[in-house]
């Protein structure tokens, strides 16, 4: 289902609903959709659609979000590419070496000799 010209503090714009839905949100420019995006608690997955490369990589940058599709939106790829989301969306990664690190722990032992 597609809901358009829907206000950014509306709840479908403020939640993470999850099921066939799509939500357009209109915005003015550049960081206005930085503004609106990074505008929730949440934080899972994100879209950026643009032919600039300079302009993917900034904006992949700048959003608070876990992982980030350039020009394609889908599953969060093979068992390699660690997946997880920030905020309300979660904390730590699965999958991917980063996901160990959750049941590591890592400790320094500083010895002087002599």
């Amino acid at each position: 289902m597609l809901f358009a010209d829907v206000p950014a503090d509306h709840a479908l714009a403020q939640e993470e609903i999850f099921g066939p839905v799509q939500v357009m949100i209109p915005f003015d420019d550049e960081a206005d959709a930085i503004r609106i995006a990074n505008g929730t608690e949440y934080g899972l997955v994100a879209g950026i659609w643009t032919e600039n490369g300079s302009r993917q990589m900034r904006l992949a940058r700048k959003l608070h979000c876990g992982q980030v599709f350039i020009n394609n939106y889908g599953a969060g790829g093979g068992v390699e590419l660690p997946f997880g989301g920030v905020g309300k969306s979660g904390h730590g990664r699965e999958k991917g070496f980063e996901a160990l690190y959750g049941f590591s722990r890592l400790k320094t032992v500083s010895i002087k000799h002599g």
